[in-house]
């Protein structure tokens, strides 16, 4: 393997691929909206990063998370630039928390619309971690990237846990969804 991490070369023949008399047609980069939407068709997990800070928890939800390495054990998630809790996710201990598909108000809470029903924090690590969910990885930050109006943020895992009996919560073309029942069909076939 070389030492090279971005090929200047193949950068430019994609670029090149886009333009007037290439041959193929790009889709226009003008409508951001078009873009958020055509982006929206992938179906993505939904997490909620928590911390502490001056003794109180803190937590924001985010769809942007994905593994990265296992040998060192990394993960990233993708912070808006703008986002008040990115300068903590930089500096202490975090935890990821992969929610199910019943902890809806959980996501909705943390994303700015205050729920009524309390969170059931568990300090058990590094960083506070919410009670019930799927997954967990409690993280150190590791390093922070440019990413245009965002920043990559990876995390080191320190430790993790799971729980194999629920679904996970899902975002969908701008919609909170859910996995699909399982069918009784051996076949695996849907109705």
């Amino acid at each position: 393997m070389t030492d090279i991490m971005w090929d200047s070369e193949i950068y430019e023949k994609a670029a090149d691929a886009g333009t007037p008399g290439s041959g193929h047609a790009a889709p226009s980069l003008a409508d951001p909206r078009q873009l958020r939407n055509a982006l929206g068709n992938f179906a993505t997990g939904v997490v909620v990063l928590t911390y502490e800070s001056g003794g109180e928890y803190y937590g924001i939800t985010v769809n942007s998370f994905t593994s990265v390495s296992l040998d060192p054990p990394l993960v990233l998630v993708s912070m808006q630039r703008t986002s008040r809790s990115l300068t903590y996710l930089l500096e202490r201990p975090f935890a990821v928390n992969v929610l199910g598909d019943d902890q809806l108000d959980t996501a909705l809470h943390f994303a700015g619309k205050p729920q009524s029903r309390p969170v059931a924090w568990v300090e058990d690590g590094a960083a506070p971690r919410i009670g019930g969910s799927p997954a967990y990885f409690q993280c150190t930050p590791w390093a922070g990237y440019d990413g245009g109006d965002h920043v990559l943020v990876l995390g080191r895992v320190v430790s993790h846990g799971q729980r194999d009996d629920t679904s996970p919560l899902l975002f969908y073309r701008g919609q909170w969804s859910a996995l699909a029942q399982e069918s009784d069909d051996p076949e695996g076939r849907r109705p």
